[in-house]
């Protein structure tokens, strides 16, 4: 038993040093849905607050990201986040896929499927 324990301890220290890219990208302003978009302050405040950190090309991670494997996990969770939406990027999008893409959010909200804290910027 002692041997298993200090194998993977070892294998959790190893691990500490493979450490994916962060989310840290250059932003291209006029892209931006809030620049495309008049939105309401408290839309901005939600963005911000509750999606940004999934759907853009910044992430500000939590303090628990250093430990591996949860920044794998993260980093996952951000990439995929960011392939079915992106924020930054909503001016590449041609007008069917932006109106698509506003569906899907209402869709996604009306269901619960995102974490979102709407009700505190009502």
């Amino acid at each position: 038993m002692r041997k298993i324990l200090t194998v993977l301890l070892i294998v959790f220290i190893a691990i500490q040093f493979i450490r994916p890219a962060k989310n840290t990208h250059a932003v291209i302003e006029s892209k931006k849905v809030t620049s495309l978009f008049e939105t309401p302050r408290n839309v901005n405040n939600l963005l911000e607050v509750s999606c940004k950190d999934c759907h853009s090309n910044n992430t500000a991670y939590p303090w628990y990201n250093k430990i591996q494997p949860v920044m794998w996990f993260l980093t996952r969770h951000v990439n995929e986040g960011k392939k079915h939406l992106n924020f930054d990027e909503y001016g590449d999008y041609n007008v069917s896929r932006q109106y698509h893409k506003m569906e899907e959010i209402v869709e996604v909200l009306n269901e619960d499927e995102m974490p979102y804290i709407l009700y505190f910027y009502a």
